[in-house]
């Protein structure tokens, strides 16, 4: 039986553990409401949460999931911390700030174990495309781009500085692609899998890009689903959560298998879509879910190896170790705390954010 195969019985398995916490079958009472928000408004790598809406995973385990938008990752992490959408779904280099910020969050299921970061340029410009041409290349930002930070990391990694580049600071993430495509700039750093595409879509101008990893090593988790902590203490909403993550999983594990549904199923909810389009940042999506080291574990977990950040002359130092749980500990009501996390609050946890040096072996 190949790996696939047995993940796939696995989560089955697992997701009817999650429906049985139920004390009633699901048809004989008002299933739970959950509401979920998005980092973004609608794009490709969202398709497994819908999949696992429309499959009924979701109404399995007897719960009313609506899918809520979001309007960027620093805002949800926000609404998340004051409870507003106690859970939701941002990358981890902002749930990190936030934290660091006080935010009382933390990441229950990590959905890209590799950073899509990436320079996303117009195909008929491929600008940067190898390093020797990164010296001097117009890249697009905003004030304040969480974009920058594995960048400064990526510069370090290979002895130059960001002032090595010519910035060009714009008001938005739309002014960004502009620059780009209007010849202003060189690129844009972004998520391969989604601004590539998309741009590709709106203005018909073919698009081109290169991964950082591809160029440097250098990578970061990236997104998460996250939870409000005091939210995460009532026992009723740790058995919400249990269900939620089981059949999200199954959605993104069916996702997998079969990309081509997934895609029809995307654009019923994101009808700005066409096929190809959400097809291609949904295969580019599945491509990053895991590392070598995670590869036969259930999705969302795993060992995340060593953990590096730069430091203040571009480098790279140590800060820990840290093993996060497997997902199947979500399903062993034994544990005290069963849900598996990430975080900097709480027991004494420790999680910085995380880039990845290829150097190491780990990851």
């Amino acid at each position: 039986m190949n790996s696939m195969k047995r993940r796939e019985i696995l989560l089955s398995l697992m997701a009817a553990a999650a429906a049985m916490t139920l004390t009633a079958p699901a048809g004989a009472q008002a299933p739970d409401k959950f509401p979920f928000r998005l980092n973004w408004t609608l794009y490709g790598e969202h398709a497994p949460f819908f999949v696992a809406l429309d499959k009924g995973f979701y109404k399995d385990v007897g719960l009313d999931v609506e899918i809520l938008e979001g309007s960027g990752p620093t805002t949800v992490a926000q609404l998340t911390a004051n409870s507003t959408n106690p859970v939701s779904y941002v990358d981890a280099a902002t749930m990190m700030r936030g934290i660091n910020a006080g935010m009382p969050i933390k990441a229950v299921g990590v959905t890209l174990q590799q950073s899509p970061m990436s320079f996303i340029y117009r195909a008929d410009n491929p600008r940067p495309s190898k390093i020797s041409e990164i010296k001097d290349s117009r890249i697009a930002i905003t004030a304040g781009d969480a974009s920058l930070a594995i960048f400064t990391a990526f510069m370090g990694k290979l002895d130059m500085k960001v002032s090595d580049v010519k910035l060009i600071t714009v008001a938005n993430p739309a002014a960004k692609e502009q620059a780009v495509l209007g010849g202003q700039a060189d690129s844009l750093l972004g998520y391969f899998m989604d601004q590539g595409p998309r741009m590709q879509l709106k203005s018909g101008v073919k698009m081109g890009w290169t991964r950082l990893y591809a160029m440097a090593g250098i990578s970061t988790l990236s997104s998460a689903i996250i939870i409000n902590n005091d939210w995460a203490k009532d026992p009723k909403n740790q058995d919400r959560l249990r269900r939620f993550l089981a059949a999200s999983q199954r959605g993104w594990e069916y996702t997998r298998q079969h990309p081509d549904e997934a895609a029809e199923i995307f654009i019923k909810h994101a009808p700005a879509f066409n096929t190809e389009i959400a097809l291609l940042e949904i295969t580019g999506t599945l491509t990053i879910t895991n590392t070598k080291h995670t590869q036969d574990k259930p999705l969302f977990s795993g060992f995340v190896g060593e953990i590096r950040r730069p430091d203040r002359a571009g480098g790279f130092k140590q800060v820990l170790h840290q093993r996060i749980s497997g997902a199947a500990a979500v399903y062993d009501r034994e544990k005290v705390t069963p849900i598996p996390c990430l975080s900097a609050a709480g027991r004494g946890e420790t999680f910085r954010l995380a880039y990845f040096d290829s150097g190491t072996g780990r990851q």
